[in-house]
C-alpha cells in the first residue's frame, strides 16, 4: 500500500502537469459565497465534448445541452458499479457507491485524458487500495478537492418497489464546512437519458442525464437540479451468467458535471 501511495501521489503531480501544463487558477471574487467550485466553470461548455454521434446507437436519447449554460461542479468519480446476479443468471444494477473530488482547474477538454489516466491507477491498484485512499491521497497533492461521495438509495416514495435512485452529498467536504445551507448539499435524481458509451461500450458504463427528483411539488435535494454523467472507464458488469443471489463489484472512473442548484450564485 504505502509503495504504491508514493506512486500514485507522484503520478498525480505528473498529470496535472501533462494534461494541463497551461491552466492556471482563476481566483474567484472575494464576495464570493461560500459552497462552489474552486476554479472557474464557466469555461465549461459540455455539448463541445460530446461527440456529434451519442444518440446513434440506441437508448434514451441525450439532449442537445444540459439545463444551464454551465455547471455549478464538476466532479472525477473513482469507486465501483454494484451488480447483484438476478434468478435469471444475469447481473442486474443494485447501485455505486463512488467517491468524487473537483476537477474545476482542469480545462474541459483534458477532463477525458485525465480521468482515464486515473482510471489505469485505480484498475492497477491492489486489492487493499480502496476508492477512497485514491481520493486521499490526490487530496494530498491538491487540497481542498474532495466533495463528497456517490451511491444509489432505495425508492423514497415507495421503499418496496424495488427502485433505486443516485444520490450525491456533499453536505461533509471542507468547503460547505461554512455554509449555512450544508444540510441541503444533496440530491437524489431520476433519468432522463441513458445512452451507451461511445468508446467500449461493452466495458464502459452508459452516459446519462439525471434531473433531480421531485416529490409533490418539492426537489429531494438542493446540490443541482441536473446532473450529466460522461467519461466512463469502466463499471459495465461482464456479459457472462452468474450463480443467483451473489454480488459484484467492477472498478469505475467518470465524470459528472451538475447544473443549477442552491449554489448555482457561486459559479464566476
Amino acid at each position: 500500500m504505502y509503495a504504491f501511495a508514493k506512486l500514485l501521489s507522484a503520478l498525480s503531480l505528473l498529470a496535472v502537469a501533462h494534461f494541463a501544463p497551461e491552466a492556471t487558477a482563476q481566483s474567484p471574487p472575494a464576495n464570493r459565497p461560500t459552497g462552489g467550485s474552486i476554479c472557474s466553470t464557466t469555461p465549461f461548455l459540455v455539448e463541445s465534448v460530446i461527440p456529434a454521434n451519442i444518440n446513434d446507437n440506441g437508448g434514451e436519447l441525450f439532449p442537445p445541452q444540459p439545463l444551464t449554460t454551465y455547471p455549478t461542479y464538476t466532479a472525477l468519480s473513482v469507486g465501483t458499479q454494484n451488480y447483484t446476479c438476478g434468478d435469471d443468471g444475469t447481473w442486474a444494477g443494485s447501485g455505486a457507491i463512488t467517491y468524487l473530488y473537483d476537477i474545476s482547474c482542469l480545462p474541459l477538454d483534458h477532463h477525458q485524458p485525465f480521468t482515464s489516466f486515473i482510471a489505469a491507477l485505480w484498475d492497477a491498484a491492489p486489492p487493499t487500495v480502496t476508492a477512497a485512499d485514491i481520493v486521499a491521497l490526490t487530496e494530498k497533492v491538491n487540497p481542498g478537492v474532495g466533495y463528497g461521495i456517490h451511491y444509489w438509495i432505495s425508492d423514497p416514495v415507495n421503499a418496496t418497489s424495488g427502485n433505486i435512485y443516485a444520490k450525491w452529498d456533499f453536505s461533509q467536504s471542507e468547503r460547505m464546512e461554512n455554509d449555512t445551507n450544508k444540510a441541503n448539499a444533496y440530491l437524489v435524481a431520476g433519468e432522463s437519458a441513458n445512452v451507451p458509451a461511445p468508446n467500449d461500450p461493452s466495458v464502459n458504463s452508459n452516459w446519462l442525464v439525471e434531473p433531480v427528483l421531485v416529490i409533490n411539488g418539492t426537489k429531494v435535494g438542493q446540490l443541482a437540479d441536473e446532473v450529466w454523467r460522461i467519461n466512463s472507464n469502466g463499471g459495465q458488469a461482464p456479459n457472462t451468467t452468474c450463480t443467483p443471489g451473489t454480488d459484484l463489484q467492477v472498478k469505475s472512473t467518470l465524470d459528472f458535471l451538475f447544473y443549477g442548484g442552491a449554489w448555482a450564485d457561486t459559479i464566476f
